[in-house]
């Protein structure tokens, strides 16, 4: 097949069902939804649920590459390279949301930051964001202690 046989744009398949179970991630949150990110219909807008993913993720990378949101003593940075965002329920407030974290692949110079997010015992939103490790030249090994740390929250 060609280049040219293949749509110009494709939509990212749905997730394994799998994904939906709170034990599969090693790393647990807690977020509280807010008032303010409801909309017209009554639920948390997909910008808010949204937010929570990269909230934490952004907990996460800062424990495993300290400083790394320090702009004036970072060595290097994370960048991301591609974020896919599933929505599976409506959530309303208030709500307490569970939030899991795992990695879903590791490469040499990236990664990929699996979230979700629970209410109860229902996955509402799953995302997958390619994280890439940059220096002054541009992407770069992942450092050899932090491969370590990730490979630890492998999913699956």
């Amino acid at each position: 097949m060609s280049q040219h046989d293949q749509p110009l744009v494709a939509a990212p398949q749905r997730p394994h069902p799998g994904r939906s179970a709170k034990a599969l991630y090693p790393v647990t949150g807690l977020a509280l939804a807010r008032y303010g990110d409801v909309d017209a219909n009554g639920h948390l807008n997909n910008l808010a649920l949204e937010s929570l993913h990269e909230n934490a993720r952004a907990e996460f990378n800062e424990r495993v590459f300290p400083d790394v949101y320090q702009p004036a003593v970072r060595t290097i940075r994370l960048v991301s390279a591609s974020n896919v965002v599933h929505f599976l329920a409506e959530v309303h407030w208030p709500a307490t949301i569970e939030t899991g974290l795992g990695i879903g692949r590791l490469g040499r110079t990236s990664y990929v930051a699996s979230t979700a997010l629970f209410v109860g015992d229902t996955c509402v939103s799953l995302c997958d964001t390619v994280l890439v490790m940059l220096d002054d030249d541009g992407p770069t090994p992942i450092p050899a202690e932090a491969r370590e740390k990730l490979g630890t929250y492998l999913l699956g």
